[in-house]
């Protein structure tokens, strides 16, 4: 957890303690301490404020790729227009928890990000280019099963490579940290991920992003 309100910082980790055994949580104010634990440790999930006093989220997401960070960055703010979230996603945040959450709301959206799934606030879909929140879908913030997400007939024409591509993708890491993760050129991570986005029906990242949430999709 990176967050240079030390009083929020104290009591998530006690939050998350006490409700959340299993996790193990390492905190810093500020982010070359940040950038020291993701050189030392691998996590599983950087909970990151997006408003730190010696750096800002873009910068901050940047800094801990470039360290080699390949967990998953959820993004914590008590500002959340929908400019600010879909930018977040943009930088490869697999999601954004709005501060203003309670304890119980904070939690259910950190194991949804545990699952394996993105997690994004319902009220903030963009208003053109992705859909919100269908009525026959998972609606944002919502677990579904593993029958409603294991099975989606648009990813069973894919490769075990091209998943695996997605995957790492969904984690918000970069072509290049893609490419050397799975040893391959950063041209076949682009041609692989053109086949995922041509599957799902979507464009970019962003929008693949936001349709495994508004769906509940689970992708490991």
């Amino acid at each position: 957890m990176v967050d240079d309100h030390m009083m929020f910082l104290q009591g998530m980790k006690n939050l998350l303690n006490v409700l959340v055994p299993e996790l193990r949580v390492e905190t810093t104010g500020d982010m070359a301490h940040a950038v020291q634990l993701v050189q030392l440790t691998e996590f599983d999930i950087v909970l990151l404020d997006w408003h730190l006093s010696d750096c800002e989220g873009t910068e901050s997401i940047r800094w801990l790729r470039d360290a080699g960070c390949t967990a998953r960055i959820v993004v914590l703010s008590g500002e959340t227009n929908a400019t600010l979230i879909r930018h977040s996603i943009e930088l490869g945040a697999a999601g954004f928890i709005p501060k203003k959450y309670s304890s119980e709301m904070m939690v259910a959206a950190l194991r949804h990000v545990l699952a394996g799934r993105v997690f994004l606030p319902s009220e903030t879909y963009p208003a053109r280019g992705i859909g919100g929140p269908s009525n026959t879908g998972t609606p944002a913030g919502t677990t579904a099963s593993p029958s409603e997400t294991a099975l989606d007939p648009r990813l069973a024409g894919l490769t075990a490579r091209q998943m695996a591509v997605y995957r790492a993708a969904t984690r918000g890491l970069s072509n290049k940290l893609i490419a050397r993760q799975l040893d391959i050129a950063e041209s076949t991570v682009k041609a692989h991920l053109s086949a995922v986005y041509s599957a799902l029906g979507v464009r970019n990242r962003t929008e693949a992003a936001y349709q495994a949430s508004r769906e509940g999709m689970h992708i490991g």
